[in-house]
C-alpha cells in the first residue's frame, strides 16, 4: 500500500526551482520499512520501482523507521511513502508524478480522488 504526501523541504512543485531547496532534496525517493526492505534485498540508496495498475515510478529507497508495517483485521501490511513534489523540470532532478500510480475515482459523497492511499507492488530496479 502507498501513500502520497508533501515534504516540508518542498511546498508543491515550485520550489523545485530553488536552489537551496534542491541541495536538501535533490531527486524523487521512496520511504520503506526496515522490514519491507530487508524483505526485498533493498537498502538506502538504491533505485527502486514502484508499480500499479496505471503505472510505474522510479526513486531511491529512503529505509527509514518513519514507515512502519501496519496491522490491518490482524493482517501485515507494509506501506510505502510517495512525497508528491517530482514531476517537472527544476534544479532537483527530474522525476515521476506520484499520482501516475493513484486511481482516477473520486468518493461518491464528495468527489475527492483517491490520491492518498493505493495499493502497488514494490521492486528493486
Amino acid at each position: 500500500m502507498a501513500t502520497s504526501y508533501s515534504i516540508t523541504e518542498m511546498f508543491r512543485h515550485w520550489t523545485k526551482h530553488s536552489r537551496l531547496n534542491a541541495i536538501v532534496q535533490p531527486e524523487q525517493f521512496v520511504e520503506i520499512s526496515e522490514k519491507l526492505a530487508a524483505s526485498k534485498g533493498i537498502a538506502s540508496g538504491d533505485t527502486v520501482k514502484v508499480s500499479s495498475q496505471r503505472g510505474y515510478i522510479r526513486g531511491k529507497a529512503v529505509v527509514t523507521k518513519r514507515v512502519m508495517t501496519l496491522q490491518v483485521a490482524g493482517h501485515e501490511v507494509e506501506q510505502i511513502g510517495i512525497p508528491v513534489h517530482w514531476g517537472f523540470e527544476g534544479v532537483t532532478r527530474k522525476g515521476f508524478l506520484a499520482n501516475i500510480l493513484s486511481p482516477r475515482v473520486g468518493d461518491a459523497n464528495t468527489q475527492t480522488p483517491e490520491y492518498k492511499a493505493f495499493l502497488v507492488n514494490l521492486e528493486k530496479a
